[in-house]
């Protein structure tokens, strides 16, 4: 068996779509564009746009339709799958499907108020003085062993 691995950070082109199999397990579809910038051949920067589809199944995927939403940046990794079909007008096209294992939000959240303060990460609850701990960091990083 083989197949193709792929990983992208692009941004949302649109709302996801929550929808559900026959079955009941939950489908959520998003459309990523991610963006390269290169050097033409007359010297010129130019930008291009490649969209890839990305299709989440179980609970996780209920989950991120509540969070993203268009503009979001995402890191997408899954199965690539490559799909040819004819347009509308007629032309040859590619369908960049990729069947997620993983999507993870990669900004903050645009509609969060950026002067809020951000509340303070709490310290892992300590079982014991640092004495009775043998998982304790040195006191003094001189004792190191390397």
């Amino acid at each position: 068996m083989s197949f193709a691995k792929i990983s992208i950070i692009g941004n949302l082109g649109a709302d996801p779509e929550l929808k559900y199999t026959a079955d009941g397990k939950p489908r959520l579809e998003m459309r990523v564009a991610t963006n390269e910038r290169r050097k033409a051949a007359g010297g010129d920067w130019e930008d291009k746009t490649t969209w890839y589809r990305v299709i989440m199944f179980g609970e996780r995927s209920v989950k991120l339709a509540e969070w993203l939403r268009k503009g979001r940046k995402v890191y997408a990794e899954g199965r690539l799958q490559v799909d040819m079909y004819d347009s509308k007008e007629g032309e040859k096209r590619v369908a960049l499907d990729i069947l997620a294992s993983e999507v993870v939000i990669v900004d903050r959240n645009p509609d969060a108020d950026p002067n809020a303060p951000r509340a303070p990460r709490s310290a892992a609850p300590s079982q014991g003085s640092p004495e009775e701990s043998s998982q304790s960091a040195p006191s003094d990083l001189d004792d190191l062993p390397f």
